[in-house]
């Protein structure tokens, strides 16, 4: 008899323990999923802004950069971009062509 009631008491506690323990998970879920959707709204919100920001700095560039190639004639442009190629070419560690190595003028070295 005493195993019955001892049994009974033990299955009363756990009952009621779960009872207690589900009433607080369902307040957690609710937050939990309203703090999900605002943390969503936030990171969307952000995101908008800095496409924004990206986008004006990108056309405040691309204005600059108009405006400083009107500044420069034809020429000049030219010759920007060979000596950035050049440049490019010495920095990758590769040679000219073959062509302009075998026809480029020698250099004068005092001697004969």
């Amino acid at each position: 008899m005493k195993i019955l009631v001892s049994l009974f008491f033990l299955l009363f506690i756990l009952i009621s323990a779960s009872s207690f323990s589900q009433e607080n998970s369902s307040d957690t879920k609710t937050e939990k999923k309203n703090d999900v959707v605002s943390a969503r709204a936030k990171r969307k919100k952000a995101k908008m802004a800095w496409k924004e920001k990206r986008k004006q700095e990108r056309g405040e560039r691309r204005a600059i950069r108009d405006h400083e190639k009107q500044l420069q004639t034809k020429a000049v442009r030219k010759r920007l971009r060979k000596n950035r190629q050049k440049s490019n070419r010495i920095n990758q560690n590769k040679k000219e062509f073959f062509l302009i190595r075998l026809f480029k003028p020698k250099p004068k070295t005092g001697g004969w």
